[in-house]
């Protein structure tokens, strides 16, 4: 509670900040900024989950996909190949806000705007903030060419 002298010198005047005045309108500034940058970058990231359902098939040559990771094909589709040969095809869309997943290593497929982590052999979350796994796509081979077929 703030006190302020009632003695003539104060009469008239206007009130100054104060200290705790100045620190809170700070604070509140700052809290509406962060706030707000939040907002503003999950929304970036913000996708509806039937929309970003790929329904188209998709063609790339066996030799793009390294073994013992991966690569994210036309932003719609992750391919991996953790032994070679063998190919599983997910969603590029993260199922936590629908950031693109960009980065695949020899463990997992992974979302940079939440650090969720996806197996690149079931899509099954590994580590959250998702809790839903990748949707899975059916991938052949044939001739040194990939083909994912969308839903």
């Amino acid at each position: 509670m703030e006190t302020r002298p009632n003695g003539p010198e104060t009469a008239g005047t206007t009130a100054h900040p104060n200290r705790r005045r100045v620190m809170r309108t700070a604070g509140a500034a700052g809290t509406v900024a962060v706030i707000g940058s939040s907002v503003a970058f999950t929304s970036a990231c913000s996708s509806d989950e039937e929309e970003s359902a790929p329904t188209k098939d998709a063609n790339l040559p066996s030799s793009d996909v390294p073994v013992g990771s991966g690569t994210v094909i036309e932003d719609t589709y992750v391919v991996t190949q953790p032994k070679e040969g063998e190919f599983f095809a997910f969603s590029s869309v993260c199922t936590h806000q629908g950031c693109q997943v960009k980065r695949v290593t020899e463990e997992a497929i992974i979302c940079p705007c939440h650090s969720s982590n996806f197996s690149v052999t079931t899509g099954e979350v590994l580590s959250g903030p998702a809790e839903e796994p990748l949707p899975q796509y059916e991938v052949t081979e044939t001739g040194g060419t990939l083909t994912i077929k969308g839903r």
